[in-house]
């Protein structure tokens, strides 16, 4: 619990309220739910309270004297206006496996008159998400309402859209499913992106636990957090080390084990797609067969300690997978920036962009909305649109662009 907490509370501007915090923090660390959304703008909660929606407030039933109508409706504005945010982002957390979600969730909240602490219940809801529903009662209840509002029951409408795609997933929210040692998370897909350029997924290994021999369906590119080993039929068995990466193409019969301590890699997988297997928490490939192939598909290993660097201003890339390794279908290198550093506005007309973040992070502008990144967002791009970063931290990340191609003017940057 006290990682979770520690995690929410440094979250820096997106939560405004102590008492928020710890109520957001208790949903993190608690019930492995999720964050940020998208171009347009994440869905946000009406920071209204409609006329026809002041007969919500009822009087204390005690008969103690109450505060004057216009000051618990300003009030309720002032708490919907510091609660905005949060919405948004139990919003992201309901919508980590599936960005099309919407509708409305109504809240009663009563406020004890001599505490001003206060208890919340849903009266309404058509986004039928738990979610959702279960993250807003948390803040809303564990919210420091007004001296106004004290004795008062008070009922708010929290509106959310679908936005157009999502952008940003925080994968701490990420649902994660395990068969036989092996946990699975889907962090990007069709399903809660849009973009079937690519999936993005998260692969940890029990000690002693093997994944495999399994057919590679679609070209994978795994990039290990922790040491493990590799092998493929036909192939002898390699050691990775973490910040190694293996090259899977389609037709591969892949084997992954984790040694005396657990593994854990993220995985990319080209094309993308609706990752249901994995969601039910399975690697996508079938096991593989006995037949034998007369030349089969072997991976390719590439050590980071190998890898070439490229310096510039305000940072560096270190070039991982590039073509020929995998004709063009996928590139990935480790990205550095340091605090401050801003990447102008552009725009990649043919290739998707992925970004798994691992320290820092800042503020991404994707076609004009500012969308909050941190060490624990995965970020995705599509081709045609347009996006921008500033690095408030010293940022590192695993950088991917589908087709390959971006990654080459990282070369001749100074």
């Amino acid at each position: 619990m006290d990682r979770g907490l520690r995690a929410a509370a440094s979250r820096g501007g997106v939560i405004r309220t102590g008492a928020v915090a710890l109520a957001l923090a208790a949903l993190v660390a608690c019930s492995g739910a999720p964050r940020p959304a998208a171009p347009p703008a994440p869905p946000a909660p009406t920071d209204e309270v409609p006329p026809d929606d002041q007969t919500g407030l009822e009087a204390d039933p005690a008969g103690r004297d109450e505060a004057p109508l216009d000051e618990r409706i300003a009030a309720i504005e002032l708490g919907m206006n510091q609660l905005a945010p949060v919405a948004n982002q139990c919003w992201a957390a309901a919508a980590a496996d599936d960005f099309h979600l919407a509708g409305e969730v109504r809240l009663q909240v009563a406020i004890a008159a001599a505490t001003g602490k206060a208890t919340a219940a849903v009266t309404a809801d058509t986004t039928g998400d738990d979610v959702l529903t279960r993250c807003l009662t948390t803040v809303a209840a564990a919210f420091g309402w007004g001296p106004p509002l004290r004795g008062q029951v008070i009922e708010l409408p929290f509106r959310f859209a679908a936005p157009a795609m999502q952008n940003v997933v925080d994968r701490r929210f990420v649902p994660r499913k395990t068969q036989a040692g092996v946990e699975v998370g889907v962090l990007i897909d069709e399903v809660n992106s849009g973009n079937p350029a690519a999936s993005v997924i998260e692969v940890g290994l029990a000690a002693r636990a093997r994944k495999g021999p399994r057919d590679v369906e679609r070209t994978e590119v795994w990039y290990f957090l922790a040491p493990a080993t590799v092998e493929a039929v036909g192939g002898a068995a390699r050691a990775v080390g973490a910040g190694d990466v293996v090259v899977a193409p389609a037709g591969t019969r892949l084997t992954v084990a984790a040694g005396d301590a657990p593994a854990a890699a993220v995985v990319a997988i080209v094309p993308g797609g609706r990752e249901g297997v994995a969601r039910g928490g399975a690697l996508p490939g079938a096991a593989a067969s006995s037949a034998v192939r007369a030349r089969p598909v072997q991976p390719t290993v590439i050590a980071a300690a190998a890898a070439r660097r490229f310096p510039r201003t305000g940072g560096a890339t270190t070039v991982l997978v590039e073509p020929p390794l995998v004709k063009g279908a996928v590139s990935a290198s480790w990205f550095e920036a340091d605090a401050g550093v801003a990447v102008p506005p552009h725009v990649h007309p043919k290739e998707t962009e992925l970004l798994y973040v691992l320290g820092g992070g800042g503020t991404m502008i994707v076609a004009g909305t500012e969308v909050p990144v941190t060490e624990h967002s995965v970020v995705q791009i599509p081709a045609g649109v347009e996006h921008a970063f500033v690095a408030t931290g010293a940022t590192t990340a695993l950088q991917l662009y589908v087709p390959a191609g971006p990654e080459q003017r990282f070369k001749t940057m100074k």
